[in-house]
């Protein structure tokens, strides 16, 4: 007997959904790591590798996860199930929607969708460039299926559905109409369907609004991720308070699909959504991801370090001192594309000359070789290695403790060193790579 004081218990609108139960959310980190963890290293021995092949290997097949690449996949995961909230082919109500939106006309865009499913779920993910993010957006979206077809039990008129979770695109340029074009292809790619094909040559932005919400309720869109938002920066987006052309459409297109979107860029697309406090608002509000290059004390980049030079450089165990973390810090700056530069040229310094021993030497031999690359990558432009190896040791005083590698790593005598430095170092060098990858 149920008592008159017992409330009953409330069921998730999406706990009967099938656009949300067949998308098998990872609910814990470890879990995650362990799908998209890739190390090669782990099953291969690539002592007799020739140097390509090797590069290869690392390049293409090797990754190792971060705490960014779990958040962006968090948040995809919360976007997407807020996007279905009200939107389930279970209930006749959807496809009465999928209508309206089919047989609105271009010009009344307004007002076609029911307010009560305007749902304001907007976000971002900030990082400088070559910190991985757009790696991390790669690997999370890979967890979720490109396509679903749902049997005809699951739809409220007994028909099949295809469902197309997410649409991705990376801006390559300032234009909104080649925005809306691209996402029309990201369906085409993964539904097999032919939006894009379709197009007329001449378009307009409230045309390829229509059409690409009416794609996106045909296939069940949950989530669109915009990838190197930055490049959409005007330079009259960036005084504040401003109110660009480009700004505008981000509003637009947000207020017109009323689905998810994740913004992905550089620090400088921050500094644009600021611009505008309602831009800020809706591209903040359910994903604030901000990610900085690595510090000499992270855990995950020492680790990551030692990974690469025992897995694809030495490929067997070797002793990495704090000196040899040091000198690589400090010609990566705590930055993944940078490190990964530096890696290839030391994997053919290492495989060519068949070296077999991890030096200081070696190391500053290879910066020589890869310095032209770089510098303008790190904040190191015009600084000898001499003064870059004092300026960053000049602060090492006192012990931090070991990180834990992924090899059964030879013991190593440690140095001391102080995170205070290493992190300032590590976020003024991150400020300066950002500009100068911009500038070039």
């Amino acid at each position: 007997m149920t008592s008159k004081f017992q409330k009953p218990q409330w069921v998730s609108p999406t706990a009967n959904n099938p656009l949300v139960q067949r998308l098998n959310f990872i609910r814990d980190k470890q879990t995650y790591f362990a799908h998209v963890e890739k190390r090669p290293d782990k099953k291969y021995d690539y002592s007799n590798t020739n140097a390509k092949d090797r590069i290869a290997a690392y390049e293409t097949e090797f990754y190792m996860p971060s705490d960014l690449s779990w958040e962006v996949y968090q948040a995809m995961c919360e976007m997407l199930e807020l996007g279905y909230h009200f939107k389930n082919i279970a209930y006749p109500s959807y496809y009465a929607m999928m209508n309206v939106v089919a047989l609105s006309d271009n010009d009344k865009l307004e007002g076609v969708i029911d307010v009560k499913n305007d749902l304001e779920t907007g976000g971002s993910t900030i990082a400088p460039s070559g910190a991985g993010k757009t790696k991390a957006i790669k690997i999370a979206t890979s967890m979720i299926p490109s396509a679903i077809i749902h049997p005809p039990q699951d739809s409220a008129f007994q028909k099949p559905f295809l469902q197309v979770p997410v649409i991705t695109t990376k801006l390559t340029d300032r234009s909104t109409l080649s925005v809306l074009k691209e996402l029309l292809r990201s369906i085409d790619q993964n539904a097999g369907t032919t939006f894009y094909a379709d197009l007329p040559r001449n378009n307009t932005e409230d045309g390829l609004l229509a059409k690409l919400r009416n794609a996106c309720w045909q296939h069940g869109v949950g989530l669109v991720v915009l990838d190197e938002a930055q490049t959409f920066i005007t330079e009259s987006g960036k005084r504040k308070g401003s109110d660009s052309k480009n700004a505008k459409f981000l509003q637009r297109i947000f207020n017109f699909l009323c689905l998810p979107i994740l913004l992905i860029g550089t620090p400088e697309t921050e500094e644009f959504l600021s611009c505008n406090s309602q831009t800020l608002r809706r591209y903040k509000k359910d994903a604030a991801i901000v990610h900085n290059n690595y510090t000499l004390d992270s855990e995950y980049w020492r680790n990551l370090v030692e990974a690469i030079l025992q897995g694809f450089v030495f490929c067997k165990n070797i002793a990495v001192s704090d000196a040899h973390q040091r000198l690589i810090y400090a010609y990566t700056a705590g930055n993944q594309s940078a490190l990964q530069i530096y890696c290839k040229a030391l994997i053919r310094r290492v495989v060519e000359p068949q070296c077999n021993a991890l030096s200081e030497k070696l190391l500053k031999d290879v910066f020589e070789i890869t310095k032209a690359t770089l510098l303008p990558l790190t904040s190191l432009l015009g600084k000898p290695v001499s003064n870059t190896e004092a300026a960053m040791t000049a602060g090492f005083q006192s012990p931090a403790p070991k990180a834990k590698s992924t090899h059964k790593a030879v013991k190593a005598k440690r140095d001391n060193i102080e995170p205070n430095v290493a992190s300032k170092l590590s976020r003024e060098r991150g400020q300066a790579a950002h500009k100068l990858f911009m500038r070039g």
